[in-house]
């Protein structure tokens, strides 16, 4: 009887830690929105997913053999070397990215999506940063994603490609989508592989608290952990002598010869990131201030948690139309405020993309860096022409909109008849 019992205990405790077992696992895929015993991947299988596969490829496979580096173009000695400076192009910029559409109710794909933007020729890449509202957790709770959100704020991605909905360090669809870039952007078969990078974190949101705050900074930190794809091709302190963490030196970087960029990436950002230089506890790789070469300020609209600085800005996140709105009187000063400020303008309405009038309104006047596409927009064909990106992902500003990086003068040789002699009195000479 005393066994009997011993068996029975036993029974009991291994069925216990089975239900355990079990009900970890069945908590965990709900925290993450999965659906048990299901394939993740069956939101291939519909039509709609297969027709904006189809519209990418049929769009961009055929464009990716026209790419050449910009490398060639100054080559071709087009533009004077005093004119190359990384603030004097406009850039191909891809909106949305790892997101294939259609607009409403669309699919996530980084694979397809990054593949067919490198082919479209961009090399700049905004990644729209949030947190969801209903993940649940102190961990999770304000965990960074990618998302696409309309002008209301509400999710457009469908939800059966969107998983997990909840990211982790474990699931991190930054991460996911950096990889691609630096998979797809640098691979021997892209053309102008050797093109610089420039990675655009666009925060929507920030957790409550302070920029000091730990809630704050972990939150900006997962961010800085997910783009250690890129951990090999950021800017290091010897390129030209300068120091480009912490935005350290934000004016030189716009003014170096776009060349010196090749192959690397350079990290913007719209958030304020500045409380990591106290906190001091965060290693180089998880601080998002320390990996960010540039931030973005606004002057006129505020988008997501991007700031109006107060010190002479250097970046600038606005939205197209308010470059519509700016008087005669004050074009002049616009122009030239732009030539040392690296800017880039989103449409005011998210779910539509800037006008071919708009575009070529605010780049040819005021010489606007970079206003990103909608690759799956057919509304963009404008962005692919002889006069835009068919061939070069980073094209010359006009003259008149460019900085002129000035000439090094080395000072001549003085004349011997004004040396001093160190105060010296010459011996007389004898005529």
């Amino acid at each position: 009887m005393i066994k009997l019992s011993y068996l029975n205990d036993f029974r009991f405790l291994l069925a216990l830690v089975v239900f355990i077992l079990i009900s970890v696992l069945i908590y965990r895929q709900i925290n993450n929105n999965l659906e048990p015993f299901t394939d993740s991947n069956n939101y291939k299988n519909d039509s709609v997913y297969q027709n904006q596969v189809k519209l990418l490829s049929d769009t961009y496979d055929s464009m990716a053999n026209a790419k050449r580096p910009v490398t060639d173009l100054l080559n071709k000695n087009e533009m004077p070397v005093a004119h190359q400076c990384f603030v004097n192009f406009y850039s191909l910029g891809c909106r949305y990215t790892g997101y294939i559409g259609p607009m409403d109710e669309g699919y996530w794909d980084p694979d397809v999506a990054v593949q067919m933007a490198v082919k479209a020729g961009c090399r700049t890449f905004i990644l729209e940063i949030d947190y969801m509202n209903d993940c649940a957790g102190e961990t999770l709770k304000y965990f960074p994603r990618i998302v696409v959100r309309d002008v209301q704020g509400k999710l457009r991605i469908n939800s059966t490609s969107n998983k997990p909905k909840c990211n982790s360090p474990q699931n991190s669809n930054i991460r996911d989508v950096c990889e691609k870039i630096n998979y797809y952007a640098f691979a021997d078969g892209c053309q102008n592989r050797t093109d610089p990078v420039v990675i655009v974190l666009y925060f929507l949101r920030q957790p409550p608290g302070s920029i000091k705050s730990k809630t704050v900074l972990d939150y900006f930190s997962n961010v800085a952990k997910s783009l250690s794809p890129f951990k090999d091709r950021l800017l290091k302190n010897e390129l030209e002598g300068g120091t480009y963490n912490r935005q350290s030196q934000e004016g030189r970087l716009l003014i170096n010869n776009i060349k010196n960029y090749s192959g690397k990436v350079l990290i913007f950002s719209n958030a304020n990131t500045t409380g990591f230089r106290e906190a001091q506890v965060y290693s180089p790789n998880e601080d998002l201030d320390f990996l960010t070469n540039l931030r973005l300020t606004y002057t006129q609209t505020k988008l997501g948690i991007t700031e109006n600085g107060t010190t002479a800005p250097f970046g600038i996140l606005e939205t197209a139309e308010n470059y519509m709105i700016i008087p005669s009187d004050r074009e002049e000063e616009t122009i030239e405020a732009t030539k040392l400020r690296w800017t880039i303008c989103l449409s005011q309405d998210p779910s539509k993309p800037v006008s071919e009038e708009v575009y070529n309104k605010i780049t040819n006047t005021f010489g606007i860096h970079c206003v990103p596409t909608i690759l799956f927009d057919t509304t963009n064909k404008f962005m692919f022409t002889d006069k835009t990106f068919k061939t070069y992902s980073f094209i010359p500003k006009p003259k008149p909109l460019r900085y002129i990086k000035p000439p090094v003068v080395t000072p001549a040789e003085p004349n011997p008849s004004t040396n001093a002699n160190h105060g010296m009195l010459r011996n007389p000479t004898v005529a």
